[in-house]
């Protein structure tokens, strides 16, 4: 069957599962890579690429057992690394409370490049993201974690690497010039959000309170387990080791993403698709798009995960430079509402900020008090408009699939 009859028969039936790319179309079927890349962003917002440069079965297993070697490690000894020691939101964070009524217990370390600070965090002649932003890593200290550093380094630089490489390739799907890619993402001078991310299964919650939690996700739109849209990056990187991740594809249903890299015996209920990486739409990417390739709404299924087990995964957003306006591709000026919620002259420096000031409040209460009072009314706003916005542009690929499979019946 030909690419193009592939494509054909995809889009006239429901997206069951994520759509695959594979990297090595490019030297082999170049046209397969572009017609298979644009039909996943277009129809699905997320895809499964294998066969991903840099991220081989043996590098994944080698980055898996750095990470939970450090989060087996002594709570002690990860707490050295705590996120709240700097004012640059990178560090180690406890588990989140199993009776928030989140539907998630986790815990997680953020990282990004290893940067001189600009100036003082309070330094207000300079622009906050350009506190916030640069700074160095705060690193555990202990025994038994001195591989986890210079795996970071390099799974960093290859994340890195591996969206310049994408991000110019996906804006030529558009038919659009890959230079405009990089007038945005500076590769020398990079602003990052990454973490490595351990959800714990259903076991940690009480249980009497457990039969809440498989109710909550059993319901599409459920408001307290974490369905967001990933809002700042261009797109998202992930691999991971368990199941757990979802997507809403086709005509609104939950549909299951691979693993990555098995690291546990026993089943695993998904896909397992070794040397594969998991790329996602951001809000970014939506906007400068029109919407041509939207952010779909994702969560992590705590019920999914096995009982007794946990499930690492390390998402990856390179963001954009935070000066002046996203002008869609093509376009000479940003329009005043652009088709992912996004208006015109918005401070996406400070959007950024306050996005990571309310997502760890154990840094924001110690570094950034008075600047997340000021800015949070404001993204709250923003974030409203992306998702309704990803909810809009999902509601009219369901109309299609409805559509193209009415015909074929």
């Amino acid at each position: 069957m030909s690419s193009a009859e592939n494509t054909t028969k995809n889009t006239s039936n429901p997206i069951s599962e994520i759509p695959t790319v594979d990297w090595l179309d490019l030297e082999k079927d170049r046209p397969k890579f572009f017609q298979e890349l644009k039909y996943a962003l277009s129809e699905c917002g997320f895809l499964v690429l294998t066969n991903a440069p840099g991220l081989d079965e043996g590098f994944q297993q080698r980055a898996f057992r750095e990470v939970r070697s450090f989060f087996d490690a002594p709570m002690d000894t990860k707490k050295t690394a705590h996120i709240s020691n700097t004012p640059y939101f990178r560090g180690y964070t406890l588990p989140t409370p199993a009776d928030r009524g989140h539907g998630q217990v986790i815990e997680n370390f953020q990282y990004g490049f290893e940067q001189e600070p600009v100036c003082a965090h309070d330094d207000v002649t300079q622009p906050i993201h350009k506190r916030l932003f640069r700074g160095p890593n705060t690193w555990p200290t202990g025994e038994g974690l001195s591989g986890f550093r210079p795996l970071i380094e390099d799974l960093n630089l290859t994340y890195h690497k591996l969206t310049h490489q994408l991000g110019e390739l996906i804006v030529e799907s558009l038919g659009e010039d890959p230079a405009e890619f990089r007038s945005y993402f500076n590769f020398a001078d990079p602003d990052l959000a990454a973490s490595l991310n351990h959800n714990f299964s259903l076991d940690v919650f009480a249980q009497d309170t457990q039969d809440d939690v498989v109710s909550a996700y059993a319901k599409f739109d459920s408001q307290n387990v974490g369905a967001h849209i990933d809002g700042p990056p261009f797109i998202a990187l992930l691999i991971n080791d368990r199941p757990g991740l979802q997507v809403v594809a086709g005509e609104g249903n939950w549909v299951d993403a691979p693993v990555t890299c098995r690291t546990c015996e026993g089943e695993y209920n998904v896909p397992v698709i070794p040397g594969s990486v998991i790329v996602n739409t951001g809000g970014t990417l939506m906007h400068l798009s029109e919407g041509r390739y939207s952010a779909t709404l994702h969560r992590v299924n705590t019920t999914l995960i096995p009982r007794g087990e946990t499930r690492v995964s390390m998402p990856y957003f390179l963001l954009p430079k935070m000066e002046g306006d996203l002008i869609p591709f093509g376009k000479s000026q940003a329009s005043e509402e652009g088709a992912a919620g996004y208006q015109a002259g918005r401070d996406r420096g400070a959007n950024a900020c306050v996005n990571r000031m309310g997502t760890f409040p154990q840094v924001t209460r110690r570094w950034w008090v008075e600047e997340f009072k000021e800015l949070s009314a404001q993204h709250r706003k923003e974030v409203e408009a992306e998702t309704a916005a990803a909810y809009k542009l999902a509601e009219e690929r369901g109309k299609r699939y409805r559509g193209s499979t009415d015909i074929g019946r």
